[in-house]
C-alpha cells in the first residue's frame, strides 16, 4: 500500500513538472510555467520543489542553446540565448525566493525584493551589450525594415501628417525611443510575471483543497510602501527634466509596479465599497464594462489609471472600511 502511494506521488509530481516544460513552450503564457511548480512546493514541500525546478531549468537550457546554435556570430548568439534565458530563469529565482520565505510575513515584499534582484543581475547585462556594435546594429537592421514599410506607405500621400511621421521614423530615433520604453518597463513586466503566476497557482490550490482563497476587496498595501511610491514619482519628475541615466530607469519601474500595487489597492476597495452598499449585481456589471470601455479610450483612461491608485492611496488617511 505505501510503494503504491508512493508511485502515485512519484507520478503527480513528474506529470506537474511536466505541465511546467509544456505551459513554457507557450510563448504567449510562458510565465504561467510556474504554477504547477508552485503547485508541487504546497503538495510535497521545498525539497521536491528544487528538485522540479532542477529538471526544468536544463530542460530550459538545452533548449534554448539548440535553438541559438544556428545562430552566426558569438557575440549575437550569446546575447539571444541570454535574452531568452533571462526571464524564464528569473522567474524560478523569485518563486524559489518566495517559496522558501512564505512564512516570513506578506508576500507582496518578497516579490519586490525578487523584482530588486532582477534589476540587480540585469543592470551589468546591460550595460555590457549596450556597447556591442554587433547587437545595436541587429536592432537598428530590425528598426529600419519596420520603418521602410510604414515610410513606403506614407511616403505614397502628400500631407502634413504624413510629412510629420516620416520625420519621426528615422531608424536612429526609433533606436533610442524603443530602448527606452523597454528599459522603463521590464522589471515592472518581471513583477507582474511573478505576481499573476503566484496568483494563479494560489487560487487553483485553494479551488482543489476546498479552502477560501485570496479575496480583492481586503487587499491592503503596506503604509510603508507609500515612501517608494513617493520617491519613485520624484525621481521620474526628475528624469524627466534633469535625466538620472540607469538610475531613471530604476524610478520608472519602481514607479509603475507602485502604481500598479496601489491600483489593485484601489479596485479591491471599490469592490468593498459596492458590497457595503448593496449595489446590484446588473450595475456592478455596467461598472465593468464601463471600466473597460474607457480604459480602451486614450486620454480619457488616464483618469482611470491614475483615479484608481490615488483611491488607494488616499485610505492611508480616510478610513473606508
Amino acid at each position: 500500500m505505501e510503494v503504491s502511494l508512493q508511485k502515485r506521488h512519484l507520478l503527480i509530481f513528474a506529470a506537474l513538472t511536466a505541465a511546467s516544460i509544456l505551459i513554457f513552450q507557450i510563448s504567449v503564457v510562458f510565465f504561467l510555467f510556474t504554477v504547477p511548480l508552485y503547485l508541487i512546493m504546497k503538495k510535497y514541500g521545498f525539497q521536491y520543489l528544487t528538485m522540479a525546478v532542477f529538471f526544468v531549468a536544463i530542460v530550459m537550457i538545452i533548449q534554448t542553446l539548440f535553438r541559438g546554435s544556428g545562430i552566426e556570430g558569438d557575440s549575437l548568439r550569446r546575447f539571444l540565448i541570454l535574452l531568452e534565458l533571462l526571464y524564464p530563469l528569473s522567474l524560478l529565482g523569485g518563486m524559489l525566493l518566495i517559496s522558501y520565505y512564505k512564512g516570513a510575513g506578506k508576500v507582496i515584499f518578497l516579490f519586490l525584493v525578487s523584482s530588486v534582484g532582477f534589476f540587480i543581475i540585469t543592470v551589468p547585462i546591460i550595460i555590457h551589450y549596450s556597447g556591442n556594435s554587433e547587437i545595436m546594429a541587429l536592432l537598428q537592421d530590425q528598426i529600419v525594415y519596420v520603418a521602410d514599410m510604414f515610410t513606403t506607405s506614407a511616403g505614397s500621400a502628400d500631407s502634413f501628417d504624413n510629412a510629420v511621421l516620416l520625420e519621426e521614423l528615422q531608424p536612429d530615433r526609433i533606436v533610442v525611443t524603443t530602448a527606452k520604453l523597454i528599459l522603463r518597463n521590464y522589471v515592472f513586466a518581471y513583477f507582474i510575471m511573478l505576481v499573476v503566476s503566484w496568483y494563479f497557482s494560489d487560487a487553483l490550490f485553494r479551488r482543489i483543497d476546498k479552502r477560501g482563497g485570496f479575496k480583492l476587496v481586503n487587499f491592503r498595501v503596506p503604509e510603508i510602501l507609500l515612501w517608494p511610491l513617493i520617491i519613485s514619482l520624484i525621481g521620474v519628475l526628475l528624469d524627466l527634466f534633469m535625466g538620472l541615466s540607469w538610475i531613471g530607469y530604476l524610478v520608472w519601474n519602481s514607479t509603475f509596479i507602485m502604481v500598479f500595487l496601489y491600483g489593485i489597492h484601489g479596485i479591491g476597495l471599490i469592490g468593498y465599497l459596492l458590497g457595503k452598499y448593496k449595489v446590484s449585481r446588473s450595475v456592478r456589471r455596467f461598472i465593468i464594462v464601463l471600466s473597460i470601455a474607457i480604459l480602451l479610450l486614450p486620454g480619457v483612461n488616464l483618469v482611470f489609471l491614475i483615479g484608481v491608485p490615488v483611491l488607494g492611496v488616499s485610505e492611508l488617511w480616510i478610513r473606508y472600511r
